[in-house]
């Protein structure tokens, strides 16, 4: 593969450069909207009473994850945030199946497939420091 091949250089683009931050904030807005309708997950975001702050950051969670850089750095505690919710492992395949199908609706499949990797390797990270948490 020579330097200047443009295929070379769009597999080297970092995935939110591939995605861009439009198209990530509507991905979270519309996973979110899947969310808050969805029987089995609902009950674990009515603590949240202003959805559109949640949104912005956790879409920022994404694009910094995918090698996004922010104006305003800020700190990301997934693991301290859900330590204390009693998630289930029918709770992770649920989430991860939901963002799959949104990721499916809002993306071209190759950028869809990267990005559900990345949210299975960060779902299975959780469930590692949650699950046995909540274990009695």
């Amino acid at each position: 593969m020579q330097s200047g091949d443009p295929s070379a250089q769009r597999k080297l683009e970092p995935l939110c450069e591939k995605i861009g931050r439009q198209q990530v904030d509507e991905v979270i807005h519309a996973f979110y909207d899947k969310l808050r309708a969805d029987a089995q997950l609902a009950g674990f975001f009515t603590g949240i009473s202003d959805f559109p702050p949640h949104e912005a950051h956790i879409a920022d969670f994404w694009w910094v994850a995918m090698g996004g850089k922010l104006d305003i750095p800020r700190q990301f505690d997934m693991l301290g945030l859900h330590r204390d919710i009693p998630l289930t492992e029918a709770a992770f395949e649920r989430w991860l199946a939901l963002f799959g199908a949104t990721l499916v609706e809002h993306l071209p499949a190759e950028q869809a497939a990267q990005w559900l990797s990345m949210a299975d390797g960060i779902g299975a990270n959780l469930k590692r420091h949650t699950l046995s948490v909540h274990v009695e």
